[in-house]
């Protein structure tokens, strides 16, 4: 089987819960660095950013404890003595611009007002989040081996999925991250914050 929905036996473990509450700890941080950068709680689009990506990640870890807990445990173990050392530097990189892309946008849109993105973008860039976000969540659901790294001891136990998603897209899980960090800026209103996120999908590009 491709996916673990065939494993009704499987519960969240211990590793499982650790991925989660590191996924929630990231967010955290992205917080604090996205308020700090603009130096005022007072931004409504910031506001606005944070209660979507909170949303959407309770739902997303609510469905996989339900459907496909398995996957969880797996990306919440993070390897990082098994990963291979391109995704090390991928995982470093990535991590590095995403954050890159919070500061930037307080810098920008609040503090110094480098650029202005008008307020009706964050409508469609809500609803192009949300629909390459469960994009993404219906690749997760379908995928066994849709791991956070690419991982030596995973090597030989990892088959092409070919269902879900991966009917009609090859990558659909980094087909939707493209689209959904372009999402961000625009959310945030800040046109500086595309520099870290263009990087970023060039990483991506490169992984696939």
């Amino acid at each position: 089987m491709n996916d673990f929905m065939s494993n009704n036996t499987t519960k969240l473990n211990i590793s499982g819960q650790r991925g989660i509450v590191r996924e929630f700890v990231l967010i955290i941080i992205g917080i604090l660095l996205l308020f700090s950068s603009a130096g005022t709680l007072a931004w409504v689009r910031g506001w606005i950013y944070i209660c979507v990506m909170l949303l959407y990640q309770i739902f997303y870890v609510s469905i996989l404890i339900i459907i496909n807990p398995q996957l969880l445990n797996e990306r919440g173990k993070f390897n990082w003595k098994e990963t291979k050392r391109y995704d090390k530097y991928f995982a470093i990189f990535y991590s590095l611009f995403g954050f890159s892309m919070l500061i930037v946008a307080g810098l920008d849109v609040v503090r110094f007002q480098w650029s202005s993105i008008p307020f009706i973008t964050i409508y469609p860039s809500i609803i192009l989040f949300i629909l390459f976000s469960f994009i993404a969540l219906w690749a997760y659901i379908s995928n066994a081996h849709f791991i956070l790294t690419s991982r030596n001891d995973k090597l030989y136990t990892q088959q092409v999925c070919t269902i879900g998603p991966y009917r009609y897209i090859r990558h659909p899980g980094y087909s939707s991250a493209i689209i959904v960090s372009l999402c961000y800026p625009f959310m945030l209103g800040s046109l500086f914050s595309l520099i870290p996120v263009l990087f970023n999908i060039v990483l991506l590009i490169i992984r696939t």
